[in-house]
């Protein structure tokens, strides 16, 4: 079981846009994935409240009782966690830190987000997890944006991932309905840039998706019964 925490300190920076759309793309993959919000605003325990979709299984849960929570997923056979964590200083987000294998970085291109970013870092940093740092919200077809943000990124040394995302309606109109963007407009550029995250992402933890894990299976008890 592979555990990914969404981490900032800095609020309104797309935690659980990132979060549920990371979540929704494992899912179509075939995995089972569970999602804990540990926000008290419970942003992604209201948006599973609108989705029909059983997967991603979404909880709120808390620091006290984020072990247990993980390892029943564990027990269950679940392939990832995705933890989206509370802004500003908590102790939530430590713990789902601490927890995971690898650390994802929302943050936008504004100043009050820059400064934030390095106690984030820092937070990985000082646990040992790797960490990477993700531009969202990002104004469309503004090179010098991404630049800055990559430049700001570096230096705090946090790795950067080769996909960000666009402020693109699309995600606010899948919200609404309880979806993700590449679930609402499978084609739509917003769709193409949550997949190509994913696949960095995943690729980047080691997991595989779960049709080539079942083609590769079939293979192996193909020539096993031979």
């Amino acid at each position: 079981m592979k555990i990914i925490a969404i981490a900032m300190q800095k609020g309104g920076v797309g935690k659980s846009t990132l979060t549920r759309s990371l979540a929704v793309a494992a899912a179509l993959e075939g995995h089972n994935v569970l999602v804990l919000d540990m926000d008290t605003q419970q942003s992604t325990n209201q948006w599973k409240g609108r989705r029909e979709a059983p997967l991603p299984l979404v909880r709120f849960t808390t620091e006290i009782d984020l072990q247990g929570e993980l390892d029943r997923a564990r027990k269950a056979g679940c392939d990832l966690v995705l933890i989206d964590t509370p802004p500003a200083r908590s102790t939530e987000a430590p713990a789902a830190v601490e927890f995971s294998d690898f650390v994802l970085v929302p943050c936008t291109a504004d100043i009050e987000a820059f400064e934030q970013l390095p106690r984030t870092a820092r937070l990985a940093r000082t646990t040992g997890k790797p960490a990477a740092a993700v531009l969202t919200m990002a104004t469309p077809n503004s090179r010098s944006e991404l630049e800055v943000a990559h430049k700001v990124f570096e230096t705090v040394g946090l790795e950067v991932a080769p996909q960000q995302l666009h402020r693109l309606k699309v995600h606010r109109d899948a919200s609404r309905l309880g979806l993700s963007a590449q679930e609402l407009e499978p084609t739509s550029k917003a769709a193409e840039e949550i997949k190509s995250l994913a696949v960095w992402v995943f690729e980047r933890i080691g997991l595989i998706s779960a049709n080539v894990q079942n083609r590769t299976r079939a293979r192996v008890h193909k020539k096993d019964a031979a």
